[in-house]
């Protein structure tokens, strides 16, 4: 099963309850990751935008949360 190759996680708290969903195409991965921040982004929500890697876990090339905006990597 491929899931897809960019997976966006919007996690709602610090260890808290999260959704992912995953896309073969860059550009919706980019959209949906955008849409997240717009919908979730006054509160204490992390948005990450993820890419498969070689070894097939995922790297986290972006992420969103308020107090860093958007960043390249992990804001972690």
């Amino acid at each position: 099963m491929n899931p897809g190759r960019f997976r966006v996680t919007t996690q709602f708290r610090p260890d808290g309850a999260y959704v992912q969903g995953y896309w073969d195409d860059g550009e919706v991965a980019e959209k949906m990751f955008l849409g997240q921040v717009g919908l979730y982004g006054s509160g204490h929500a992390v948005v990450t935008l993820a890419e498969t890697t070689a070894d097939g876990d995922y790297t986290v090339i972006k992420s969103w949360s308020q107090q860093t905006s958007v960043v390249t990597g992990d804001v972690a």
